[in-house]
């Protein structure tokens, strides 16, 4: 079984909210020690009002500038609260400056709900019509990626004969992963999802057929291991139904948070309270246990290695707690050799 990637969020959003804890010239030299750690990647989140934090591109191309190997991503970026057209341009200025390192993963975003809808509002959209925006950006991106004049008549976006002007490294273009899957509560108001149905509480459920159709790899976070190899099946058969053959280079990618300690019980709390800081949102018990894998650096690597059994090929370790560079030594010195 190959090892899997093990990447480190360099948390954009803790710099603003952890303030002289985790400044943003800490993060980026986190993203640096990470390099010279042998971590695989590094990635930042993307929001605005809903989870302020700094810009995700900008952050990305600071790293790449000071960075020569490692991995970059998105973990997740929205790509409807901006034009695709421009991020289609922006993206392709990153992949250029990091010689082909960026990895683009998509996701629809979570929140306070009220925030949610104040930043779709700023782009004329709402919850309602998210998902068509979500879907329609990809598409235009990946067209205007692949070719030199693009036509899109969609019911959110429409171009007539686009061409940035820019092409990708390689003709695949660069990767471009999907996130999918949110675990539904048991109560209202709990976790880090802005949606909640009482008749799928308790449940993990996802687009799956988005991933099969427009994906190079899928994110997921919150999910058992059970849950992951099911998941990972489904959409394994909607790609069929589709007659698509996904890539071999399909990276399944977990986003996790991760607190190592000796002492279990004050890990827990302490990436309990990091985990609603950064959210905004408290957390229930049953979120915590999904998403939240603490204590020593072998019951760390035992609960990865479940996830690696189930089909997952990388991780994106959010580091739980404001010693963000502790963390990371402890990760990459006692936790990562376990897994490789």
């Amino acid at each position: 079984m190959t090892a899997p990637l093990l990447g480190v969020y360099i948390n954009n959003r803790a710099a603003v909210f952890s303030a002289d804890d985790y400044s943003l010239h800490d993060l980026l030299d986190l993203a640096t020690e990470a390099e010279d750690a042998d971590i695989d990647f590094v990635s930042v989140g993307d929001s605005i009002l809903a989870k302020p934090r700094w810009s995700a591109v900008v952050v990305l191309a600071s790293v790449a500038a000071a960075t020569s190997r490692i991995g970059l991503s998105t973990g997740v970026l929205q790509p409807h609260l901006r034009h695709p057209v421009l991020l289609a341009q922006e993206w392709l200025t990153l992949d250029a400056i990091s010689n082909g390192r960026a990895n683009l993963a998509v996701g629809l975003g979570t929140g306070p709900p009220d925030l949610v809808d104040a930043e779709l509002a700023l782009v004329g959209l709402h919850r309602r019509n998210r998902a068509r925006a979500f879907e329609e950006a990809i598409e235009t991106i990946q067209l205007l990626w692949k070719n030199e004049k693009v036509t899109f008549g969609g019911k959110i976006y429409q171009l007539e004969e686009a061409d940035i002007g820019l092409r990708p490294l390689t003709p695949a273009g660069p990767p471009l992963m999907i996130a999918a899957g949110a675990y539904i509560p048991k109560e209202e108001g709990f976790g880090p999802n802005d949606i909640y149905n009482e008749t799928i509480a308790d449940s993990f459920i996802g687009p799956w057929h988005r991933v099969a159709r427009l994906g190079d790899g899928w994110m997921t976070g919150m999910a058992t291991p059970d849950e992951v190899a099911a998941t990972w099946a489904a959409i394994q058969a909607a790609a069929n139904s589709i007659d698509r053959e996904l890539p071999t280079t399909f990276d399944k990618r977990l986003n996790l948070f991760i607190n190592i300690s000796t002492d279990a019980a004050a890990a827990r709390k302490e990436g309990k309270a990091f985990l609603e800081a950064y959210h905004r949102r408290p957390m229930d018990q049953d979120s915590i246990d999904r998403w939240l894998i603490c204590g020593t650096a072998t019951e760390c690597a035992h609960r990865l290695q479940a996830y690696v059994e189930a089909g997952i090929t990388s991780f994106q370790c959010v580091l739980g707690s404001v010693e963000q560079r502790r963390q990371l030594d402890l990760l990459a010195s006692e936790v990562a050799p376990l897994l490789r």
